[in-house]
């Protein structure tokens, strides 16, 4: 690489992009830790992206003997909607803890988080976010349980220390840290941070969406996990085309600032690009 580190590279980078609504920023490469932070303190309302944090606490309690893996877990027949497959799948009553974190994850099953929240417990969740130094996470009520009291919050900071602590074994054992990465390796909402990346990059995220927000949050890099972006977006005006509330500025927007975070880890390399 140049002299000139990631964070400078990636300030360069991040001139010229157009960010709508109200936007936090957090980013670092993980070997320099030189961090560039834009409104990363602002809390807003995590949406899907405090799937993470109950994934890394899940299995801090299967880390402690708690909870396993391939225990059977009960699922309620009165199922949270939105996005995700088990409210369509009525005559499924039971499914494993292991299955629950790839639906929590993967394709960011509301029924599956809040089924895991049972399991795990609040407390431990909340327990988790603050010994990572998420100091502004909240998951204080399921997902989807709107008229609930409790706060579901975070800010761009919190995910992106969630997300390093993560990939730096300081959240977990390995074969539990190997575990998370695969599954957010197989994440497949990938329109935001990842969409503009080219084949070679690997990324490790995990998206959010509900009206007038978009966030993402991501481990990116070539082999392993090099540099942490969490980009959260909010105060958007949704146009009435969006579906489901994916797209839009919002998620074009973090699309250019991934980009911008790869060139910044790239550039200055022989085959960097």
């Amino acid at each position: 690489m140049d002299s000139v580190g990631y964070a400078a590279r990636f300030e360069q980078e991040l001139e010229g992009i157009r960010l709508p609504g109200r936007v936090g920023i957090a980013t670092w490469h993980l070997t320099e830790r030189e961090s560039v932070l834009r409104g990363a303190e602002q809390p807003v309302h995590s949406a899907s992206t405090i799937k993470v944090m109950v994934m890394i606490a899940a299995l801090r309690a299967v880390r402690d003997g708690r909870l396993d893996l391939d225990e059977w877990v009960e699922l309620p027949q009165q199922r949270t909607g939105g996005t995700g497959i088990l409210p369509e799948l009525p005559s499924v009553s039971r499914t494993s803890l292991r299955d629950l974190i790839n639906l929590m994850i993967v394709i960011s099953d509301n029924a599956a988080t809040n089924a895991v929240i049972d399991r795990v417990g609040f407390e431990p969740v909340a327990d988790c976010a603050a010994d990572l130094g998420c100091r502004a996470t909240r998951v204080e009520r399921h997902i989807g349980d709107v008229d609930a009291p409790g706060a579901l919050r975070t800010t761009a900071l919190d995910q992106a220390r969630a997300m390093s602590a993560l990939a730096e074994g300081e959240a977990l054992p390995p074969e539990l840290t190997a575990h998370a990465l695969d599954v957010l390796a197989r994440q497949q909402v990938i329109d935001r941070l990842p969409a503009l990346l080219p084949e070679r990059a690997r990324f490790w995220n995990k998206t959010g969406e509900i009206k007038g927000l978009r966030h993402d949050v991501a481990l990116l890099g070539r082999a392993r996990p090099e540099v942490v972006v969490a980009v959260l977006v909010d105060e958007l005006t949704d146009p009435i085309s969006t579906k489901g509330y994916r797209g839009g500025p919002g998620a074009e927007a973090i699309s250019a600032v991934g980009r911008a975070s790869w060139h910044a880890l790239t550039s200055g390399e022989a085959t960097g690009g």
